[in-house]
Protein backbone atom coordinates (compact mmCIF):
# COMPACT_ATOMS: atom_id res chain seq x y z
CA UNK A 1 0.00 0.00 0.00
CA UNK A 2 1.28 3.46 -0.87
CA UNK A 3 0.07 6.15 1.51
CA UNK A 4 -0.56 9.69 0.35
CA UNK A 5 1.13 12.16 2.64
CA UNK A 6 0.95 15.85 3.26
CA UNK A 7 4.01 17.80 2.34
CA UNK A 8 6.27 17.66 5.35
CA UNK A 9 5.42 20.31 7.90
CA UNK A 10 8.54 20.88 9.97
CA UNK A 11 8.76 22.99 13.08
CA UNK A 12 12.00 23.47 14.97
CA UNK A 13 11.57 22.76 18.68
CA UNK A 14 14.56 23.35 20.95
CA UNK A 15 14.62 21.96 24.48
CA UNK A 16 15.70 24.32 27.25
CA UNK A 17 18.15 21.85 28.79
CA UNK A 18 21.61 22.20 27.28
CA UNK A 19 22.03 18.45 26.74
CA UNK A 20 18.56 17.74 25.30
CA UNK A 21 18.45 17.13 21.52
CA UNK A 22 16.65 19.48 19.12
CA UNK A 23 13.53 18.09 17.50
CA UNK A 24 11.57 18.79 14.35
CA UNK A 25 7.84 18.06 14.18
CA UNK A 26 6.63 16.13 11.12
CA UNK A 27 2.97 15.63 10.15
CA UNK A 28 1.47 13.45 7.43
CA UNK A 29 -2.00 12.31 6.34
CA UNK A 30 -1.99 8.52 5.85
CA UNK A 31 -4.17 6.79 3.23
CA UNK A 32 -4.36 3.13 2.23
CA UNK A 33 -4.30 1.61 -1.26
CA UNK A 34 -8.04 2.36 -1.65
CA UNK A 35 -7.36 6.05 -0.93
CA UNK A 36 -9.20 5.76 2.39
CA UNK A 37 -7.91 7.58 5.44
CA UNK A 38 -6.09 5.37 7.96
CA UNK A 39 -7.76 6.86 11.03
CA UNK A 40 -7.20 6.07 14.72
CA UNK A 41 -4.59 3.43 13.90
CA UNK A 42 -0.93 2.74 14.54
CA UNK A 43 1.34 3.24 11.51
CA UNK A 44 5.04 2.54 11.09
CA UNK A 45 7.15 5.46 9.86
CA UNK A 46 10.86 5.48 8.99
CA UNK A 47 12.49 8.89 8.60
CA UNK A 48 15.87 9.53 6.99
CA UNK A 49 17.85 12.78 6.72
CA UNK A 50 19.77 12.64 3.42
CA UNK A 51 22.77 14.81 2.60
CA UNK A 52 23.45 16.67 -0.69
CA UNK A 53 20.75 15.09 -2.92
CA UNK A 54 17.37 13.35 -2.76
CA UNK A 55 19.29 10.07 -3.14
CA UNK A 56 22.21 11.12 -0.95
CA UNK A 57 23.82 9.49 2.05
CA UNK A 58 21.55 8.97 5.05
CA UNK A 59 23.22 10.80 7.95
CA UNK A 60 20.39 10.00 10.34
CA UNK A 61 17.73 7.27 10.29
CA UNK A 62 15.05 6.52 12.89
CA UNK A 63 11.71 4.72 13.14
CA UNK A 64 8.42 5.64 14.80
CA UNK A 65 5.19 3.88 15.73
CA UNK A 66 2.71 6.74 15.38
CA UNK A 67 -1.03 6.83 16.02
CA UNK A 68 -3.23 8.70 13.53
CA UNK A 69 -6.18 10.85 14.59
CA UNK A 70 -9.72 10.78 13.19
CA UNK A 71 -8.52 12.66 10.10
CA UNK A 72 -5.69 10.19 9.41
CA UNK A 73 -3.08 12.70 10.59
CA UNK A 74 0.09 11.27 12.16
CA UNK A 75 2.52 13.49 14.08
CA UNK A 76 6.06 12.50 15.07
CA UNK A 77 9.06 14.32 16.48
CA UNK A 78 12.07 13.86 14.20
CA UNK A 79 14.93 13.11 16.57
CA UNK A 80 12.80 11.39 19.22
CA UNK A 81 12.26 8.02 17.51
CA UNK A 82 14.12 4.72 17.70
CA UNK A 83 17.54 5.46 16.19
CA UNK A 84 18.67 3.14 13.40
CA UNK A 85 21.84 5.00 12.48
CA UNK A 86 23.51 8.38 12.98
CA UNK A 87 22.35 11.12 15.34
CA UNK A 88 20.64 14.48 15.07
CA UNK A 89 23.38 16.06 17.18
CA UNK A 90 26.01 14.82 14.72
CA UNK A 91 24.50 16.50 11.64
CA UNK A 92 26.57 19.40 10.30
CA UNK A 93 23.75 21.64 9.02
CA UNK A 94 26.27 23.93 7.32
CA UNK A 95 27.20 21.06 4.95
CA UNK A 96 23.81 20.87 3.21
CA UNK A 97 21.58 20.80 1.36
CA UNK A 98 19.62 18.16 3.29
CA UNK A 99 16.52 16.19 2.32
CA UNK A 100 13.88 14.44 4.45
CA UNK A 101 12.73 11.02 3.22
CA UNK A 102 9.69 9.32 4.76
CA UNK A 103 8.72 5.65 4.41
CA UNK A 104 5.44 4.42 5.85
CA UNK A 105 3.72 1.14 6.62
CA UNK A 106 -0.02 1.87 7.13
CA UNK A 107 -0.45 -1.49 8.89
CA UNK A 108 1.89 -0.44 11.70
CA UNK A 109 4.79 -2.73 10.85
CA UNK A 110 8.08 -2.28 9.03
CA UNK A 111 6.96 -3.13 5.47
CA UNK A 112 7.68 0.42 4.36
CA UNK A 113 6.70 2.03 1.05
CA UNK A 114 8.55 5.19 0.04
CA UNK A 115 6.13 8.09 0.24
CA UNK A 116 8.38 10.91 -0.84
CA UNK A 117 11.47 13.01 -0.35
CA UNK A 118 11.39 16.75 0.33
CA UNK A 119 14.30 19.18 0.53
CA UNK A 120 14.74 21.09 3.78
CA UNK A 121 14.77 24.44 1.99
CA UNK A 122 15.42 26.45 5.15
CA UNK A 123 18.38 25.41 7.28
CA UNK A 124 17.22 24.70 10.86
CA UNK A 125 19.13 27.73 12.12
CA UNK A 126 19.04 26.87 15.81
CA UNK A 127 20.48 23.42 15.01
CA UNK A 128 23.13 25.03 12.81
CA UNK A 129 24.08 27.41 15.60
CA UNK A 130 24.31 24.49 18.02
CA UNK A 131 26.59 22.57 15.67
CA UNK A 132 29.22 24.79 14.07
CA UNK A 133 27.41 28.09 13.59
CA UNK A 134 28.57 31.28 15.23
CA UNK A 135 26.18 32.40 17.92
CA UNK A 136 26.32 35.86 19.45
CA UNK A 137 25.92 36.70 23.13
CA UNK A 138 22.48 36.46 24.62
CA UNK A 139 20.78 39.82 24.91
CA UNK A 140 18.78 41.05 27.88
CA UNK A 141 15.22 39.86 28.24
CA UNK A 142 12.71 42.42 27.08
CA UNK A 143 9.57 43.38 28.95
CA UNK A 144 6.48 41.23 28.48
CA UNK A 145 3.96 42.73 26.11
CA UNK A 146 0.27 43.07 26.85
CA UNK A 147 -1.92 40.02 26.14
CA UNK A 148 -3.58 40.14 22.75
CA UNK A 149 -7.24 39.47 22.02
CA UNK A 150 -8.18 35.81 21.54
CA UNK A 151 -10.14 34.28 18.70
CA UNK A 152 -8.86 36.11 15.58
CA UNK A 153 -5.95 35.60 13.20
CA UNK A 154 -4.71 38.09 10.62
CA UNK A 155 -2.98 37.75 7.25
CA UNK A 156 -2.06 40.27 4.55
CA UNK A 157 -1.02 40.52 0.88
CA UNK A 158 1.93 42.35 -0.58
CA UNK A 159 -0.24 45.04 -2.23
CA UNK A 160 -2.20 46.07 0.85
CA UNK A 161 -5.15 43.72 1.41
CA UNK A 162 -5.67 42.49 4.96
CA UNK A 163 -7.86 39.73 6.38
CA UNK A 164 -8.88 38.99 9.96
CA UNK A 165 -10.97 35.95 10.82
CA UNK A 166 -12.49 33.86 13.58
CA UNK A 167 -14.26 30.49 13.33
CA UNK A 168 -17.48 32.02 11.94
CA UNK A 169 -16.53 34.95 9.68
CA UNK A 170 -13.68 36.44 7.66
CA UNK A 171 -13.28 40.19 7.19
CA UNK A 172 -11.26 41.68 4.33
CA UNK A 173 -9.99 45.26 4.16
CA UNK A 174 -8.78 46.64 0.85
CA UNK A 175 -9.24 49.16 -1.90
CA UNK A 176 -12.64 49.94 -3.38
CA UNK A 177 -13.46 50.77 -6.99
CA UNK A 178 -13.74 54.47 -6.13
CA UNK A 179 -10.20 54.88 -4.79
CA UNK A 180 -11.09 54.58 -1.11
CA UNK A 181 -10.69 51.64 1.31
CA UNK A 182 -13.43 49.47 2.76
CA UNK A 183 -14.41 46.25 4.54
CA UNK A 184 -15.99 43.16 2.99
CA UNK A 185 -16.98 40.08 5.02
CA UNK A 186 -17.95 36.48 4.28
CA UNK A 187 -19.46 33.67 6.35
CA UNK A 188 -17.17 30.65 6.88
CA UNK A 189 -18.36 27.03 6.74
CA UNK A 190 -16.28 26.10 9.80
CA UNK A 191 -12.99 26.74 11.61
CA UNK A 192 -10.11 27.92 9.41
CA UNK A 193 -7.56 25.12 8.94
CA UNK A 194 -5.04 27.07 6.88
CA UNK A 195 -4.29 30.55 5.50
CA UNK A 196 -1.78 31.89 2.98
CA UNK A 197 -1.27 34.99 0.84
CA UNK A 198 0.24 36.01 -2.51
CA UNK A 199 1.05 39.58 -3.52
CA UNK A 200 -2.62 40.24 -4.31
CA UNK A 201 -4.80 37.46 -2.84
CA UNK A 202 -5.48 35.99 0.61
CA UNK A 203 -6.82 32.40 0.84
CA UNK A 204 -8.43 30.74 3.86
CA UNK A 205 -9.68 27.17 3.83
CA UNK A 206 -11.90 25.08 6.07
CA UNK A 207 -12.71 21.37 5.94
CA UNK A 208 -15.22 21.93 3.11
CA UNK A 209 -14.52 25.26 1.39
CA UNK A 210 -11.76 27.63 0.27
CA UNK A 211 -12.19 31.41 0.32
CA UNK A 212 -10.19 34.00 -1.63
CA UNK A 213 -10.06 37.76 -0.97
CA UNK A 214 -8.65 39.61 -3.96
CA UNK A 215 -9.20 42.14 -6.74
CA UNK A 216 -12.61 42.54 -8.38
CA UNK A 217 -13.31 43.47 -12.00
CA UNK A 218 -14.20 47.01 -10.96
CA UNK A 219 -10.90 47.70 -9.22
CA UNK A 220 -12.14 46.94 -5.72
CA UNK A 221 -11.67 43.98 -3.37
CA UNK A 222 -14.04 41.07 -2.71
CA UNK A 223 -14.53 37.46 -1.61
CA UNK A 224 -14.99 34.41 -3.84
CA UNK A 225 -15.25 30.80 -2.61
CA UNK A 226 -15.16 27.24 -3.93
CA UNK A 227 -16.36 23.90 -2.53
CA UNK A 228 -13.64 21.33 -1.77
CA UNK A 229 -14.10 17.61 -2.45
CA UNK A 230 -12.03 16.58 0.59
CA UNK A 231 -9.51 17.78 3.17
CA UNK A 232 -6.64 19.95 1.92
CA UNK A 233 -3.37 17.97 1.85
CA UNK A 234 -1.05 20.75 0.73
CA UNK A 235 -0.95 24.38 -0.47
CA UNK A 236 1.47 26.95 -1.87
CA UNK A 237 1.42 30.65 -2.79
CA UNK A 238 3.21 32.21 -5.75
CA UNK A 239 3.56 35.93 -6.30
CA UNK A 240 0.18 36.21 -8.03
CA UNK A 241 -1.50 32.81 -7.69
CA UNK A 242 -2.34 30.32 -4.94
CA UNK A 243 -3.09 26.61 -5.26
CA UNK A 244 -4.06 23.78 -2.93
CA UNK A 245 -4.87 20.14 -3.43
CA UNK A 246 -6.93 17.31 -1.99
CA UNK A 247 -6.57 13.59 -2.70
CA UNK A 248 -8.36 13.90 -6.06
CA UNK A 249 -8.38 17.57 -7.17
CA UNK A 250 -6.21 20.68 -7.33
CA UNK A 251 -7.71 24.16 -6.88
CA UNK A 252 -6.08 27.37 -8.10
CA UNK A 253 -7.07 30.99 -7.61
CA UNK A 254 -5.70 33.94 -9.56
CA UNK A 255 -6.47 36.89 -11.80
CA UNK A 256 -9.12 36.36 -14.52
CA UNK A 257 -9.09 37.85 -18.00
CA UNK A 258 -11.30 40.75 -16.84
CA UNK A 259 -9.10 41.66 -13.87
CA UNK A 260 -11.16 39.95 -11.16
CA UNK A 261 -10.28 36.94 -8.97
CA UNK A 262 -11.46 33.41 -9.81
CA UNK A 263 -11.09 29.76 -8.81
CA UNK A 264 -10.16 27.03 -11.32
CA UNK A 265 -9.97 23.31 -10.45
CA UNK A 266 -8.59 20.22 -12.16
CA UNK A 267 -8.95 16.48 -11.51
CA UNK A 268 -5.71 14.77 -10.46
CA UNK A 269 -4.53 11.47 -11.93
CA UNK A 270 -2.38 9.35 -9.63
CA UNK A 271 -1.52 9.85 -6.00
CA UNK A 272 -0.67 13.48 -5.10
CA UNK A 273 2.89 13.85 -3.81
CA UNK A 274 3.74 17.54 -3.56
CA UNK A 275 3.19 21.20 -4.41
CA UNK A 276 5.65 24.01 -5.19
CA UNK A 277 5.40 27.73 -6.08
CA UNK A 278 7.80 29.57 -8.36
CA UNK A 279 7.27 33.21 -9.31
CA UNK A 280 3.62 33.66 -10.32
CA UNK A 281 3.02 29.96 -11.00
CA UNK A 282 2.27 26.91 -8.84
CA UNK A 283 2.90 23.22 -9.62
CA UNK A 284 1.26 20.09 -8.18
CA UNK A 285 2.66 16.65 -8.95
CA UNK A 286 1.37 13.11 -8.51
CA UNK A 287 2.81 9.66 -9.15
CA UNK A 288 1.81 9.93 -12.83
CA UNK A 289 1.33 13.59 -13.79
CA UNK A 290 2.47 17.16 -13.12
CA UNK A 291 -0.03 20.04 -13.13
CA UNK A 292 0.89 23.70 -13.59
CA UNK A 293 -1.30 26.65 -12.60
CA UNK A 294 -0.30 29.83 -14.40
CA UNK A 295 -1.24 32.59 -16.82
CA UNK A 296 -3.13 31.73 -20.02
CA UNK A 297 -2.96 33.36 -23.45
CA UNK A 298 -5.95 35.55 -22.58
CA UNK A 299 -4.32 36.93 -19.42
CA UNK A 300 -6.41 34.71 -17.16
CA UNK A 301 -5.33 31.80 -14.92
CA UNK A 302 -5.62 28.10 -15.73
CA UNK A 303 -4.27 24.56 -15.31
CA UNK A 304 -2.19 22.55 -17.76
CA UNK A 305 -0.73 19.08 -17.26
CA UNK A 306 1.89 16.67 -18.54
CA UNK A 307 2.29 12.90 -18.18
CA UNK A 308 5.38 11.74 -16.29
CA UNK A 309 7.44 8.73 -17.36
CA UNK A 310 7.94 7.67 -13.72
CA UNK A 311 7.05 8.93 -10.24
CA UNK A 312 9.05 12.14 -9.54
CA UNK A 313 11.67 12.31 -6.82
CA UNK A 314 11.18 16.02 -6.10
CA UNK A 315 10.30 19.42 -7.56
CA UNK A 316 12.24 22.69 -7.78
CA UNK A 317 11.26 26.15 -8.98
CA UNK A 318 12.53 29.67 -9.57
CA UNK A 319 11.79 32.58 -7.29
Amino acid sequence: MRPALLLPILFLVLRSHAQAPALMSYQAVIRDASNALVANATVGIRISVLQSTANGTAVFVETHAATTNTNGLATVQVGAGTVVSGSMAGIDWSAGPYFLRTETDPTGGADYSIVGTQQLLSVPYALYAANGGTQGPQGPQGPAGPPGPAGCDMIKTGDGRLVVHNDQNAYGFGGTGTGSSGWTSTILSGPVLGALASDTIVVLYTATNAYAFGPTGTGGSGWISTILDGPVLGSAAGSARIALFTATKAYGVGRTGVGSTGWVSTVLNGEPLGILAGGNRVMVWTTTNAYGFGVTGTGSSGWSSTILSAPPMDGVGTR
